[in-house]
C-alpha cells in the first residue's frame, strides 16, 4: 500500500462527529466541558485562595521589574536634605545619597539588588 492509499483509508474510516448527539451522549458531552464553575467548585475555597495568591504574587513582580525604585522618605525624592536652623542650606541626603530614590523591598529580597 501507498502511503497516500493509507492515509485515504483511516480518513474514510474514522468516524464524523455527530452534529445531532442522542440523549445518551449528550449528557457525556456536557461533562467534558469545564466550566469557570466546575473548576472552582473543584478547587474548593483553599485552592481558590491559593490561586488568588499566586496571581497576586505575579503582579507583584511585574509591578517590580516595570517600577524597581520608591520614592525617598526622608527627602521626598528631592535628593537633597535641607538644613533645620538655616533652610536655604541644602547637602545631598544621607539615606539616599543624593539619587532621590530607594530600590523597593521586593526587589531587594527577590532580585538580590543593591
Amino acid at each position: 500500500m501507498t502511503l497516500a492509499h493509507q492515509i485515504a483509508v483511516v480518513l474514510v474510516t474514522t468516524a464524523a462527529p455527530n452534529p445531532q448527539p442522542n440523549e445518551a451522549t449528550a449528557g457525556q458531552a456536557a461533562d467534558t466541558h469545564s466550566t469557570t464553575g466546575d473548576i472552582v467548585a473543584a478547587l474548593g475555597p483553599t485552592g481558590m485562595l491559593v490561586v488568588l495568591a499566586m496571581a497576586a504574587f505575579v503582579l507583584y513582580v511585574v509591578s517590580l521589574s516595570l517600577h524597581p525604585n520608591a520614592k525617598c522618605n526622608r527627602c521626598k525624592g528631592a535628593g537633597r536634605h535641607r538644613g533645620a536652623l538655616f533652610s536655604y542650606a541644602q547637602r545631598p541626603c544621607n539615606s539616599c545619597k543624593g539619587r532621590g530614590v530607594h530600590p523597593r523591598l521586593g526587589r531587594k529580597v527577590l532580585f538580590k539588588q543593591p
